[in-house]
């Protein structure tokens, strides 16, 4: 579809840092890959540096007083309208949302936000909440899973028609062919006869950070050659700090911190279950991941989580919201035989197709066809 003839639209992104550890490095992907077939302009409103994963053009916001940031992406929005682009696409900032929203209300056009999580458990400022409801209910939603949508439509008033259901995505090549676990702990200076459970996420409480020292203390109550390994950074890290010092100085926790994404596959490679205990989720990309990784993993029944794992082993991998149930089936994985862990990852390697870079891109791309 490369040429003229391509749709031609406007990409809104919250934040740009080619050393992210968020999971907005799988948006670059997708947008770099995307480019084939549509003519996109991205707009960033923060970057911590000047972008340099795409090939195609991009405006960087460069006010930092609020009335000008919002003066200035009108001015740019509106400039890219007139230019022949009809579809705007904001991921996550209802402030962009919302400017999309104006714009093609005064001149045309199709505006959408993508937002894909459990927001009405975290209620906003008033203000940012009326705004944010404002937004859900003049834009066309995108989010991750029929599930989600249906929530969606359900707490917040809106009409089925006007949402669309894209999954996440990631590049499924970059975590198959990262070194072997051998080669990971090696480099990681992780002992080869322990066993690894791995965190990265946020460390904050909607993620289950707060959970982790007594998901901790649990596990190695029962199995004491197993570290964990915990990735990220966030509000929670000196309170976990401090309740797992012993663990740390026993060599039994390891806390990172933040990690640019594109050398978390190393972490993947070095373990043997993923642990995810988050209050709140969407469509982790994390799973992702760890199922592309071929590591298996338990996670909280939240979000969109049970509708992204294999249907067969969600009795494995998907527990209730209690710390018992956590550490059991921790422990389950960590004690499985070779056949039942060979069985995990022919599973999750087979079901994760369905959400590589690939595909996901030419769903994206069907938005505006």
């Amino acid at each position: 579809m490369v040429g003229s003839g391509r749709p031609r639209i406007v990409y809104i992104l919250p934040a740009y840092d080619s050393a992210t550890a968020s999971h907005f490095f799988h948006i670059y992907e997708l947008l770099e890959a995307a480019s084939r077939d549509l003519d996109i302009f991205l707009v960033i409103e923060r970057a911590a540096m000047r972008p340099e994963h795409f090939s195609f053009p991009f405006y960087v916001q460069r006010f930092s007083n609020p009335v000008m940031r919002f003066a200035e992406i009108m001015v740019v929005l509106a400039r890219e309208r007139m230019r022949g682009r009809k579809a705007f696409y904001t991921h996550y900032s209802y402030y962009g949302a919302l400017v999309s929203w104006f714009v093609v209300r005064v001149v045309g056009g199709e505006a959408y936000y993508w937002n894909c999580g459990m927001p009405w458990l975290y209620r906003r400022g008033r203000f940012a909440e009326a705004v944010f409801r404002f937004v859900l209910r003049r834009t066309i939603l995108v989010t991750g899973t029929d599930g989600l949508r249906a929530a969606y439509c359900h707490r917040y008033g809106l009409v089925s028609e006007r949402t669309r259901v894209l999954p996440n995505g990631i590049n499924i090549e970059r975590f198959r062919s990262a070194m072997n676990r051998g080669e990971a702990r090696r480099a990681l200076g992780v002992p080869g006869d322990v066993k690894v459970v791995l965190f990265v996420h946020r460390l904050s409480r909607r993620k289950g950070a707060h959970l982790l020292p007594d998901i901790i203390s649990g596990v190695l109550a029962a199995e004491n050659r197993v570290m964990f390994i915990i990735v990220g950074d966030g509000p929670e890290r000196q309170h976990l700090g401090s309740r797992v010092t012993y663990h740390e100085k026993s060599g039994h926790v390891r806390i990172t911190g933040g990690v640019p994404h594109r050398d978390v596959s190393q972490y993947f490679a070095a373990a043997d279950v993923f642990l995810m205990p988050s209050e709140e989720e969407g469509f982790p990309h994390v799973l992702l991941e760890a199922m592309a990784a071929g590591v298996p993993y338990v996670v909280n029944d939240v979000g969109g989580v049970r509708e992204i794992t294999p249907p067969e082993l969600l009795p494995v991998f998907v527990v209730p919201r209690t710390i018992p149930f956590i550490v059991q089936a921790l422990l389950g994985i960590l004690r499985a035989s070779a056949s039942d862990r060979k069985r995990f990852e022919i599973s999750e390697r087979a079901w994760v197709r369905r959400f590589d870079l690939g595909r996901v891109r030419s769903l994206f791309v069907s938005l505006f066809v």
